[in-house]
């Protein structure tokens, strides 16, 4: 695996930062950070807020990135299985469930009391846009 140093990481990352300038539609982005989090969809790494890599499957990942990248809006189970998982399969409340509650245990600091990816009762989940 090649690494960028970091001067040739500052030059990407101000290309990038350049380029949205030009263009009026923002673009997907490079690197998320969020409430001490670091999220990068290339590298599909994730650090905590302690900075320590935490290592995720890759629906987990994708389920993550997905909220992080629309922090703060409530999406149904159906719109999670639509958006994440694709409209070609078969939902199963309980396994989005189930993947909401095995990522709550890899990020959060008390997984029985969320404080970043939250239920709301009655709709869906969402990830805490406001630091907790």
């Amino acid at each position: 695996m090649v690494l960028f140093s970091e001067t040739e990481e500052q030059i990407f990352q101000q290309t990038v930062e350049w380029l949205s300038s030009k263009f009026s539609s923002p673009p997907a982005f490079i690197k998320q950070s969020v409430n001490g989090f670091h999220l990068d969809p290339y590298a599909r790494t994730f650090n905590n807020e302690d900075g320590n890599i935490v290592y995720l499957t890759a629906k987990e990942f994708d389920l993550l990135y997905f909220l992080m990248l629309h922090k703060g809006q409530v999406f149904t189970k159906e719109q999670l299985y639509d958006n994440v998982w694709g409209y070609d399969y078969v939902s199963d409340a309980k396994n989005l469930t189930g993947f909401i509650r095995k990522l709550r245990m890899k990020i959060e600091p008390d997984p029985h009391n969320p404080k970043y990816i939250l239920t709301v009762w009655g709709v869906g989940y969402k990830f805490n846009e406001e630091k907790p």
